[in-house]
């Protein structure tokens, strides 16, 4: 049988002729050519069983060649179920919700009996069925005493997408219920978010595009501060200049509203609509609710990344600019790579990478993998089920922006923040790396260094302001300076061009490596140079010790090796539906 097989190193293909399903000693298609007198002698010995086998002439290494397979999400389907109208309770309690049977019969809600979880039993719940181009996709049963549940492993999509796609107006509700109560009135071109308030809106990837065209975005979700989260998150996904938002007089949703005010009313809060406030021009009544929170909470911290010793130091916020700087080769990326990859693990952050000193782009990707799950990226340390997790994972929250060489585009900052807005609107990203600074195209225009640096900093402060990112610009120094024969820690004063890159950042960070104690280790200490706002930290240095296994970091106080956390950070973790 003529088999497909791969050599290791080189990665290059052969077809050879195997007689056997185990042992075969055949000529080794790597080095026969290179023996011509001997190019018939039988020198791999190759097991078509397992797949493997190795030459003793040139100790080339074979496996068999498999095609190559992306992978991709699967979905659940749920079962075919017979709908049956619904029952009395149920009738009743929407028609106390001032919702009309028009409205239940139009978004297809019935009834039936359902295993609930939380109750531990069979129960009669309402059934509210998500549809897309006429294909029941998931379903979300909603029982007695506020239990409810998902169809697990079932694709999360808007509720009524099949009625929003390609509209010119679009209204978005928090809830099923909401969207229930507006169809009652009389708009019929609304659609809910299927796991009610929340900033992860992985449920609109796939379907961005279907929005294309829309020109309004109706924003009609809850007056709470849950609720004002959700809509700040759809209108930075959807762009808030195609967004309005509608005015509940004080009443916390649009079923409140209904059923004191009536549908008529509920109408109108469409045709009222206002636009969604623009930044820059506002008085204090605009924002009475934050300035209270902010006299009732205080200033807050930001996002920590688990680890106390640069958490102490620094925590991260939306809509600033870090600088990071360092001796080349120090660790800059290493660093900041482990600091993303913590901020997706623990608060869903996700980004868009332009690095064009981390290529190709499979390595980069190896190394963030190496962070997730512990091991060396390679099949003989990292199980399938691993990669395939940390595969999963990777491209649900990691992008890179890498120029075309076919298009022979430059690749300045306006082109790399336009892919990276792209990215905001259809993929949730919340940070931005641009990594480094000189490996952008730069066009001056006649301004002077100085004068464009700071031109290019307001850019991007102005990007991360606008679509509540947090940027990451790395940045070499200019040149290395000598202290008592060492070379000095640099700072992002000596970072070649400006001062700019100190004053006008909201966080500066210098890495630097040195040998560690046993001459195995790498010490490495991040000093926290500028912390503009004090809520958000303070100025210091913390000392880890580098794991080359993996990329992560311990504490320099860690008891040597054994400290070192090798654990898989992708444990799977159970899906949960939110009430409505």
């Amino acid at each position: 049988m003529i088999t497909k097989i791969v050599e290791a190193s080189t990665k290059q293909n052969f077809e050879v002729s195997l007689t056997k399903n185990g042992e075969n000693d055949i000529p080794c298609p790597a080095c026969s050519d290179l023996h011509p007198k001997n190019a018939k002698r039988k020198c791999l010995r190759y097991n078509a069983q397992l797949g493997t086998g190795k030459c003793y002439r040139c100790q080339a290494t074979f496996v068999t060649w498999k095609e190559f397979e992306p992978t991709k999400q699967e979905y659940v389907l749920p079962p075919v179920e017979v709908k049956t109208e619904l029952i009395g309770e149920h009738l009743t309690y929407f028609h106390k919700r001032m919702i009309s049977n028009e409205a239940l019969n139009f978004c297809g809600v019935y009834s039936k009996s359902e295993f609930m979880p939380q109750l531990e039993r069979q129960a009669p719940v309402v059934c509210f069925p998500f549809k897309f181009e006429g294909k029941v996709v998931n379903i979300k049963f909603r029982g007695p005493k506020k239990s409810f549940k998902l169809v697990k492993g079932a694709e999360k999509i808007l509720w009524q997408l099949d009625e929003v796609k390609g509209k010119p107006m679009v209204v978005i509700t928090e809830g099923e219920i909401d969207a229930l109560s507006y169809v009652t009135a009389g708009i019929k071109f609304v659609c809910s978010v299927p796991n009610g308030a929340g900033n992860n809106l992985d449920y609109l990837n796939d379907y961005m595009h279907l929005f294309d065209k829309t020109e309004v975005i109706i924003l009609a979700v809850d007056t709470d501060s849950a609720g004002q989260e959700l809509r700040k998150e759809l209108a930075r996904r959807f762009g808030p200049e195609r967004c309005k938002i509608v005015d509940y007089r004080g009443l916390k949703d649009a079923n409140e509203f209904l059923v004191k005010f009536g549908a008529p009313d509920l109408f109108r809060t469409i045709e009222e609509a206002k636009d969604y406030p623009v930044s820059g021009i506002f008085g204090p009544k605009d924002i009475e609710s934050k300035i209270h929170d902010l006299w009732v909470t205080g200033l807050q911290p930001g996002r920590t990344i688990g680890f106390e010793a640069l958490d102490k130091l620094v925590t991260w916020e939306e809509g600033r600019l870090c600088v990071l700087t360092g001796i080349p080769g120090h660790g800059k990326s290493e660093l900041l790579d482990f600091v993303i990859t913590r901020l997706s693990l623990i608060w869903g952050w996700k980004a868009a990478f332009f690095s064009p000193e981390n290529v190709p782009t499979q390595i980069h990707h190896a190394k963030i993998v190496e962070k997730l799950i512990g091991k060396k990226f390679s099949a003989n340390d990292m199980t399938e089920t691993e990669y395939l997790t940390a595969f999963q994972f990777v491209n649900n929250t990691y992008r890179w922006i890498v120029p075309d060489p076919e298009e022979d585009e430059d690749w300045n900052l306006d082109l790399i923040l336009a892919k990276a807005k792209f990215l905001v609107r259809r993929l949730g990203v919340k940070v931005l790396v641009i990594d480094p600074y000189n490996k952008l195209e730069h066009r001056r225009d006649g301004k002077s260094e100085t004068d464009y640096i700071s031109f290019f900093l307001d850019k991007l402060i102005n990007f991360g302001v606008r679509n509540g990112c947090l940027v990451f610009l790395v940045a070499h120094p200019a040149k290395l300076q000598q202290e008592k024969g060492k070379i000095r820690i640099p700072t992002l004063y000596d970072i070649s061009g400006s001062a700019h890159f100190f004053n006008k950042t909201d966080y500066g960070v210098t890495v630097y490596r040195s040998g560690g104690q046993d001459g195995l280790l790498n010490l490495v200490t991040v000093y926290v140079q500028k912390v503009k706002f004090r809520h958000l930290g303070k100025t210091g240095s913390a000392k880890f010790i580098y794991n080359s296994k993996n990329g992560r970091y311990a504490a320099e106080s860690a008891a040597g090796i054994d400290a070192f956390d090798d654990s898989n950070w992708l444990l799977p973790k159970e899906e949960t539906a939110i009430p409505f």
